[in-house]
């Protein structure tokens, strides 16, 4: 009797661990599949794409719908609820074992489309490309939300655009916007061809920033790490640098330049924008 138990109990595990393994239970709740899509209507205000990990690509299309499609493991979930769609994909507790191969992803939105959209990573890769220099895709706001990983953003134009990133690597080219703000806690962020305000709190690590021209005020807050601003020569701005244990440098002419201690002001060219740097430890280079 007891061999027979411990038969029908192998049995039954067994069992589990296929139907686990070919994500044939409902344990882990719904799941779509890929391919599958939802249209994008005037009543859609936000696409939330939470990616935990995997190599993704968002491109923009000519229609009007958010489709995934997903090659690899991975626990794809596409829902509309209220104003928002949101694209999840998960890796399951086994998925997370070295044989196991990791997701190759691309979500495709409508071009076309101009409301918020907010990107959460994880870990792994994600690229989002626009368009163009000439024909940027206008968003309202960009949010990214980064644990580690590597993002890269090109070719967007943005009422609002905000970054928010513990660790990993992000590359920015050609972005434009009227808000911009980039709190980093560590890794590298490198922005280039950037129009706008822009707002910097760094924890530890580097922002690069190279601007294409100089349209607002700029203030950075580095407690740790390094920022590099690299302007236009005919920048026209009024610098208000401090530094507690650090530096703030620049090799633009100043007008009326001071230099006491860690502090350091100045105007450049008519003074017309702001440019505050505030350094508890690292530095701030402006050139």
């Amino acid at each position: 009797m007891k061999n027979l138990f411990a038969i029908i109990i192998a049995v039954l595990a067994l069992a589990a661990v296929y139907t686990i393994l070919n994500d044939q239970t409902s344990l882990f709740g719904k799941e779509n599949k890929s391919g599958d899509s939802i249209a994008v209507t005037k009543g859609v205000k936000v696409i939330d794409l939470r990616l935990e990990s995997g190599e993704t690509d968002i491109i923009p299309t000519d229609q009007d719908e958010v489709k995934v499609e997903i090659d690899g493991t991975g626990k794809l979930t596409l829902t509309e609820r209220g104003d928002t769609i949101q694209v999840k994909v998960k890796h399951k507790w086994y998925q997370w074992i070295a044989f196991n191969k990791k997701s190759d992803i691309t979500v495709y939105i409508p071009k076309s489309y101009d409301r918020d959209l907010n990107i959460e990573l994880g870990s792994g890769e994600a690229v989002f490309d626009g368009g163009s220099e000439s024909s940027k895709m206008t968003l309202d706001e960009l949010t990214v939300e980064m644990g580690s990983g590597d993002l890269d953003l090109s070719n967007l134009d943005t009422a609002v655009f905000k970054h928010k990133g513990s660790s990993g690597d992000v590359t920015i080219d050609e972005l434009k916007t009227l808000d911009g703000k980039v709190d980093l806690s560590s890794g590298d962020v490198d922005i280039m061809n950037y129009e706008g305000p822009l707002s910097g709190d760094v924890s530890s690590g580097r922002l690069t920033v190279m601007m294409k021209s100089l349209t607002g005020d700029v203030s950075f807050d580095v407690s740790s790490g390094d920022v590099d601003l690299d302007l236009p020569d005919d920048a026209s701005f009024t610098l208000n640098g401090h530094a507690s244990s650090g530096n703030v440098s620049t090799s633009f002419p100043l007008k009326d330049r001071k230099k006491e201690d860690g502090d350091l002001s100045g105007k450049a060219g008519t003074g017309e924008y702001r440019i505050d740097a505030s350094v508890s430890s690292g530095s701030v280079e402006i050139h």
